[in-house]
């Protein structure tokens, strides 16, 4: 009842700002005749409700690569980004989609729903964004099943989609995985994924390191590149991710990438830092990109406080008690238009022009766009309203 009335207040408001939400920014760059990069934000899924008690999850232990100084993982792991984030300081971050409970707890965040995600698709379309970069896992891991719901929504095609990589996940290596290799494959042939220059798929890769990349460099990411273009794909748009632009140079030279950017930007010696510090250090990360020699592609930070997960820690990784302040909505869509008019000064590879976001979803970490409840409980759609209203200035051209 909870998120049905969430939606109805959530989509007048649009409505009302808007007058409607079908319009994308695409079809508006060819009426205005500007141009400006596409925008993206980073989903990582893990707000896929309660699961039942009788499904059997397949065991991250058992999947190739596996990290095993993880230790044990949980398979279940939405289970834990769920608890982490119901305590009752982090209710202003629940999402448009929260289940409560009578008492006004938090009984659920599930997010995989089609009716939901169909939502979410117009909420992004309304904001500007233009694609999201779906963090990528196993066919069978529970991190992948609201991209296969994605997938089956009937407007899907308002929005463009694209992997990000994440190399050095515990839950399964792509690197020597055939089956994840083959799933990945499978996705990027969809009709709406992100492609630049003509037929080249977008591909974020991260959380890299030199074992990984001399893994793919053993001919597999040659053969997987094959594999695209078997298949009427061109070579891969790549991306790489480190948090170290000057080791982020030396795997782009090795992959052949495209560019340079990163998953999130952040200053671990931070606690409690003013959004400007963070907005600034990320700024500061686009420069030292762009010092290498190569392209960037700017990353922008929607803000980080994972002390959710201090409070109630994940089994993946242990979480430090640093965090930046939230930043207001106007704050937040500001460091984006840098990121969008940082092209300005600095060129894409071959005219493309991409911005990152940290990000749509990471609730739990403390980086996210997706509307949360509306008033009192929480800011509603502010963050993409706020954003909306940048990056159609960009548009018009400032």
């Amino acid at each position: 009842m909870m998120m049905e009335k969430a939606l109805q207040v959530l989509t007048a408001g649009i409505l009302l700002a808007t007058g409607t939400v079908q319009t994308t920014y695409a079809q508006e760059n060819a009426v205005t005749g500007k141009h400006r990069p596409l925008v993206g934000a980073i989903r990582w899924d893990a707000w896929y409700g309660n699961l039942p008690e009788s499904l059997s999850l397949p065991d991250p232990a058992q999947r190739p690569g596996y990290d095993v100084k993880r230790g044990k993982l949980n398979p279940d792991p939405g289970k834990e980004a769920q608890r982490a984030l119901a305590h009752e300081t982090w209710r202003y971050r629940w999402p448009f989609f929260t289940t409560l409970n009578p008492d006004g707890s938090a009984k659920e965040f599930n997010g995989n729903r089609t009716e939901v995600i169909e939502k979410e698709i117009e909420y992004a379309v309304h904001s500007g964004l233009d694609y999201w970069a779906f963090d990528a896992y196993p066919e069978d891991c529970p991190l992948s099943y609201t991209l296969k719901t994605f997938l089956s929504c009937r407007n899907r095609d308002k929005m463009k989609f694209c992997m990000f990589l994440v190399m050095g996940s515990a839950y399964g290596s792509l690197a020597e995985d055939d089956a994840f290799q083959a799933y990945m494959l499978k996705t990027m042939l969809e009709p709406n994924y992100l492609k630049v220059q003509g037929n080249r798929p977008v591909i974020y890769m991260g959380f890299l390191n030199d074992r990984i990349v001399n893994l793919l460099l053993d001919g597999r990411w040659q053969k997987f590149c094959g594999e695209l273009e078997k298949r009427g794909m061109g070579r891969p748009f790549l991306v790489i991710c480190h948090g170290s632009p000057v080791a982020a140079k030396r795997y782009y030279d090795l992959l052949q990438g495209d560019a340079l950017s990163n998953y999130n930007v952040v200053d671990s010696k931070v606690k409690g830092g003013s959004f400007a510090e963070l907005a600034s250090h990320a700024e500061a990360f686009w420069e030292k990109c762009a010092a290498t020699g190569a392209p960037a592609v700017p990353i922008c930070m929607a803000g980080f406080d994972w002390r959710p997960r201090v409070l109630n820690p994940v089994s993946w990784h242990v979480c430090s008690d640093w965090y930046y302040k939230s930043g207001t909505p106007e704050e937040l869509a500001a460091h984006i238009g840098r990121g969008v008019s940082w092209y300005r000064k600095h060129t894409g590879k071959n005219g493309t022009e991409l911005v990152l976001i940290y990000a749509w979803n990471e609730i739990d970490e403390g980086g996210w766009l997706v509307p949360a409840l509306p008033a009192p409980h929480g800011q509603g759609t502010a963050r993409i309203d706020a954003l909306r209203k940048v990056l159609k200035t960009d548009l018009k051209g400032e």
